[in-house]
C-alpha cells in the first residue's frame, strides 16, 4: 500500500506522482504543489487544499485538489472513527460509486489502512460552487431536497446494496446497538447544553431498549442507498461564479429508507417554523419525485412511517456529535454565520420528533 498522509507536509508534488498514476493513468505529471490547510477545521478528518502545477498544463486539469486525511484529535479517532468505522466507509463509497445518482466530486485517489484507521482521498475541488454551511436558505434546502428523488430511485430494492458491508445495513444489529446505545448514554448529559431536553432523555433511551422492534420494521420497509449524514454542510451550490450542487462526505452510506435523507436536511436545514410551514409541500414533492423516476407501490403512509424513523437516526446522529466531537468547531462556525447551534443540532430535531408524535409511534412497536 502507498504511504498515507500523516500531516500536512506529506502532500507533496513526489507523493501525488506516486499516486494519482494508479487511478488516473491519463495525467501527467506533478511539477509542483502547495499545500494549505483548511480554515475551517472538520469534525472528523482533516482537510487541505492542494494546488498543482502540472508539467503539461492543460485547460482541462484541475490547478487544485482537496485532500482529506486523518482526524488529529484522538478523541475522535477513538471515540466516532474507531467505533463507527467512517474511514472505511468513506473511501470504500468513492472506490465503488462514480455515478451514483447524485453529483458528487471527482475522486482521484482513496486509500484506507484498517490497521492504523488511516485514510486519504484526494478529490475534485468543487469551486466556485460553494457550500452554505450552517447558514443554508430555504430555496437551497429546496434545491437539496428536490435531488434525493432520482437519486433514491436509482437503487430503490437493488440487491447489490446488499453486498456493500461498508454500507451500514438496515438490519446491521451491532451497528445500530452501537449507535443507539451511546446517544442513550449522552443523552443523560444533554442539559449541560441545552435547557429543554426532556423529549429527548426519554426518546434516546427508549429506542436503544427497542432497536429490535425498530430493526424488525426496518426490514420490511423498501430500501436504498442513503447518504446518512446529508445536510447543509454536506452540499454545495452555484455560486455568483458558477458551479453547481454536489453532495460530499459519505462517511456514513447506509443501505435503508431513503426519506432518512429526506429528514435530516429538512430538520438541520430549516428553522422550527419554517419546517412546520413548508414540510407539506416539500414532502409532496420527494413523493411525486419518486413516483416520476419510476418507484411504484410506496404510499403517504409509507412516506411518512419512514421519515420519523428518519428523525430518530438524524437525532440520534447529533446527539452523539454533541458528545463525542469537539461542538465548540460547530458553536464558533454557526456564531460566525449568526446561527444559532444549539437550535441547528438539538432544538429544531426535538421539535420536529414532537410534532410528529415519534415517542407514541415508537412505544407503539412491537405492542
Amino acid at each position: 500500500m502507498m504511504s498515507i498522509p500523516s500531516e500536512i507536509k506529506d502532500f507533496s508534488a513526489a507523493w501525488l506522482n506516486q499516486v494519482l498514476p494508479i487511478e488516473h493513468p491519463e495525467l501527467p505529471r506533478v511539477a509542483e504543489c502547495t499545500a494549505l490547510a483548511s480554515p475551517t477545521p472538520g469534525q472528523t478528518a482533516e482537510i487541505v487544499f492542494l494546488d498543482v502545477t502540472w508539467e503539461v498544463q492543460q485547460s482541462a486539469l484541475p490547478n487544485r485538489l482537496i485532500a482529506k486525511y486523518t482526524s488529529q484529535n484522538p478523541q475522535v479517532i477513538e471515540e466516532v472513527v474507531n467505533v463507527f468505522d467512517q474511514y472505511r466507509r468513506e473511501t470504500s463509497f468513492y472506490r465503488d460509486f462514480t455515478d451514483p445518482g447524485i453529483r458528487i466530486p471527482t475522486c482521484y485517489y482513496q486509500a484506507f489502512d484498517g490497521s492504523s484507521q488511516r485514510f486519504v482521498l484526494l478529490l475534485e475541488d468543487l469551486s466556485p460552487a460553494e457550500s452554505p454551511s450552517w447558514a443554508i436558505t430555504i430555496e437551497q434546502v429546496t434545491l437539496a431536497l428536490a435531488q434525493l428523488p432520482a437519486f433514491h430511485a436509482k437503487w430503490w430494492n437493488q440487491p447489490a446494496l446488499r453486498q456493500k458491508s461498508y454500507c451500514v445495513q438496515f438490519d446491521d444489529h451491532d451497528f445500530f446497538q452501537l449507535g443507539l446505545g451511546a446517544a442513550s448514554e449522552i443523552s443523560a448529559a444533554l442539559s449541560e447544553h441545552f435547557d429543554d431536553v426532556k423529549l429527548t432523555q426519554t426518546l434516546m433511551p427508549l429506542v436503544a431498549r427497542k432497536r429490535p422492534e425498530l430493526q424488525a420494521v426496518f426490514a420490511t420497509r423498501p430500501y436504498t442507498l442513503v447518504h446518512g449524514d446529508y445536510h447543509a454542510k454536506q452540499l454545495f451550490f452555484e455560486s455568483e461564479h458558477g458551479g453547481g450542487f454536489a453532495a460530499i462526505d459519505w462517511q456514513f452510506p447506509f443501505v435503508a429508507q431513503g426519506p432518512w435523507d429526506f429528514a435530516r436536511l429538512m430538520v438541520l436545514g430549516l428553522p422550527t417554523d419554517d419546517r412546520r410551514r413548508l414540510e407539506t409541500r416539500l414532502l409532496e414533492n420527494y413523493m411525486s419525485g419518486l413516483v416520476r423516476a419510476g418507484v411504484t407501490d410506496y404510499s403517504r403512509v409509507d412516506l411518512e412511517t419512514d421519515l420519523r424513523f428518519g428523525l430518530v437516526i438524524s437525532h440520534m446522529i447529533n446527539v452523539i456529535a454533541i458528545g463525542s466531537t469537539d461542538i465548540s468547531l460547530v458553536a464558533k462556525e454557526c456564531s460566525d454565520l449568526g446561527v444559532d447551534w444549539q437550535d441547528v443540532m438539538f432544538y429544531r430535531g426535538q421539535a420536529a420528533l414532537d410534532d410528529w408524535q415519534v415517542l407514541p409511534f415508537v412505544e407503539s412497536l412491537g405492542i
